[in-house]
């Protein structure tokens, strides 16, 4: 065995050893995901847990067989060359050494940053996570000051100086072996030629030539998203996420023809259309007030229904919005138009969905939207938006001074001393400092819009001591404490002369993956919205049809009995209904009516569940109509949002 060894070449121990770590390493990580989300993994039946599991990380195995085979292609023909041409070059076997360290090393750190992301978002690593390149050191910050995102430093130093001090010795043994540079040409090319069929067979995934190589799509073996999930390699994900932005028809959103797009939209939502935009309707009140009413919205940082006793949650952490969803107009069965904060805030004021991955507020130039601040403003309202920390996050300080917000309070606005980390101020003293700021509003005998955006409930998480949570768990204390803040600022309200007279609404930017069955998790956008006016509305009532985020706007004008014209996608929800609701997890699409979940992927199958039921089963072939039902007013409502945003036609006529 020893001879044998002998006479493989050196360069090819090296890259057999190389590739072989890696791989280990891969596995790794793949094994800390799967116990970080160990969770989903129970919902897996018992009597086919351990094949399901096991074909997922046997899948595991290849994707991570192609990365490595990536990894190592050029480092394999310079030493090859180098094995033809000359008997030894020591500089050369270094800078290979090199070369295979850093891109190791660089795929480790994908990896690792990929922990936290795939257990908070529940897919893999892409692109999408450049949405926050703009602001690299608010994500530091808010990840270095969260301990849970700590355990991801561990394995990766770790793995680092592991993987350094590996790669270094096994290169001094695998070179200083006895090894004849003199062999025949005749061998060398053999070994050439075995090496390449290898790394082919690598780079494809699979030894059938007569098969696509192995793709995202290859990954959806299964009914259950989190073995379907594990089995990605976080660096194919990414790099292919990657290539597919720079592809030519992926800089603009084809889903399908725009004039088609348009008339569907046309038809769907019953719009007449003008020459500024095509979709457009003017809204004309039946009635006015005496009195025109305050607006105070409040934009909850991932407030889930899933969280609420309303919706089953055993854990009593939202009382207070328990308790108004009684007490007001409560609409049950509402959809955020993202997963991402940015999502929240541009579909709820604007009324336009989500697009993929895009980032509507951070576009050059800034449009112009005729949104709900904007037609308050026209009528005589004074806007003001408050927010825990930085507003130039996200572009949300630039975006909204363009779309009508006369003034925002921010992290530079509030006590030094006050800021507890990266996000800013506590939701409490954000509400406190906000009433005299109010007050004066109230003032000028006009009324006013004040827009809040809350970040309690998103760690890194820092309660103050003031507040006494029954809960160990920072998550649920969180959640708790935010939901206690809401109801000290609507009891602190109640002592202001302008309470009565103000209509409160509470919608939260996102939900949060609990219970995740599917790999769109329905609680990361099923999300409450709730509009509270003790002295306005006399007939509570709670509403169960289907509606988004981006309803929120035309909703809350024709509770304040305002004209406009409606030329965005929402529908006012006390007299318009949708047959679906869509949503984005940037690179899927999710269409619900009241049983179906349809789930339309980038890379990967299209797939139906009746999510009533929580039936991870596809049953999209028995229900092909509908699917197709449910894709087509999803695909025409976002084409239509695309070509309005494309060709500005989205401000006020």
């Amino acid at each position: 065995m020893k001879n044998l060894i002998q006479k493989i070449p050196p360069y090819i121990k090296f890259l057999f050893v190389s590739y072989t770590i890696g791989i280990c390493i891969f596995f790794i990580f793949r094994l800390i995901a799967f116990f970080v989300n160990y969770g989903q993994i129970e919902n897996i039946p018992n009597n086919i847990r351990t094949d399901i599991i096991s074909k997922s990380f046997i899948l595991g195995f290849r994707f991570d067989s192609v990365i490595s085979s990536y990894l190592l292609i050029i480092p394999f023909l310079i030493l090859s060359i180098s094995d033809f041409i000359s008997t030894k070059k020591i500089v050369l076997v270094k800078i290979v050494s090199t070369l295979i360290t850093v891109s190791y090393l660089f795929s480790f750190l994908i990896s690792s940053i990929d922990v936290p992301y795939f257990s908070h978002f529940n897919y893999r690593l892409t692109t999408a996570v450049f949405q926050w390149i703009e602001n690299p050191v608010f994500v530091l910050k808010m990840i270095f000051q969260e301990p849970s995102y700590w355990g991801i430093l561990v394995p990766l130093v770790v793995i680092v100086f592991a993987y350094q001090f590996s790669i270094k010795k096994i290169g001094k043994i695998c070179f200083n072996t006895k090894y004849s540079n003199h062999t025949f040409f005749l061998k060398k090319i053999l070994w050439f030629i075995s090496v390449s069929l290898l790394l082919i067979i690598g780079l494809r995934g699979r030894a059938n030539l007569n098969i696509a190589p192995l793709g995202p799509t290859d990954a959806y073996f299964s009914d259950y998203s989190i073995a379907n999930q594990i089995s990605l390699n976080p660096v194919f994900t990414f790099l292919k996420s990657y290539l597919d932005t720079k592809k030519s028809s992926n800089q603009e959103l084809h889903l399908m023809d725009n004039e088609l797009a348009i008339n569907n939209v046309k038809h769907f939502l019953t719009r007449e259309g003008t020459p500024s935009s095509p979709i457009s309707k003017k809204i004309i009140p039946d009635s006015n007030y005496t009195k025109q009413p305050n607006l105070v919205l409040i934009l909850m940082e991932g407030m889930s229904t899933a969280r609420m006793e309303t919706y089953g949650n055993p854990f009593n952490i939202t009382p207070f919005l328990d308790s108004i969803s009684n007490e007001g107009y409560f609409f049950k069965n509402l959809y955020s138009a993202g997963i991402h904060t940015h999502n929240g805030i541009f579909s709820t004021l604007c009324s336009f969905p989500a697009l993929y991955d895009r980032h509507a507020m951070n576009q050059v130039p800034i449009l112009k939207y005729n949104n709900l601040v904007s037609n308050l403003k026209k009528n005589g309202y004074s806007t003001t938006y408050f927010t825990n920390h930085d507003v130039e996050f996200d572009n949300v300080g630039g975006f909204l001074t363009e779309n009508g917000i006369d003034k925002i309070i921010c992290d530079k606005d509030y006590p030094k001393d006050k800021i507890l980390s990266t996000l800013g101020v506590a939701d409490d003293f954000m509400f406190d400092f906000s009433i005299p700021i109010i007050n004066k509003m109230a003032k000028k005998e006009t009324p006013f819009l004040s827009v809040f955006m809350t970040t309690s409930n998103h760690g890194p998480y820092k309660i103050p001591s003031h507040f006494k949570s029954k809960h160990k768990i920072d998550g649920l204390a969180a959640c708790e404490y935010a939901d206690w803040s809401l109801n000290k600022f609507i009891n602190d309200a109640k002592k202001e002369p302008w309470f009565d007279n103000t209509i409160f609404a509470f919608v939260a930017d996102h939900g949060w993956a609990i219970d995740v069955r599917y790999d769109i998790s329905l609680n990361y956008n099923h999300i409450p919205f709730i509009i509270y006016a003790p002295n306005l509305i006399k007939t509570p009532r709670a509403f169960s049809k289907i509606g988004g985020q981006l309803d929120v706007f035309p909703t809350l004008m024709n509770l304040l009995k305002l004209p406009y014209t409606n030329n965005t996608l929402g529908v006012d929800l006390f007299t318009e209904s949708r047959p679906y609701i869509y949503f984005n997890a940037d690179d899927k699409i999710g269409v619900i009516d009241e049983e179906h979940l349809l789930i339309i992927r980038k890379e990967g199958p299209e797939s139906m569940h009746l999510y009533q039921n929580k039936s991870v089963n596809n049953c999209i072939n028995n229900n092909k109509e509908k699917a197709e039902a449910m894709k087509n007013y999803a695909f025409s409502n976002m084409q239509a949002a695309y070509y309005l945003m494309s060709k500005n036609k989205v401000g006020e006529e």
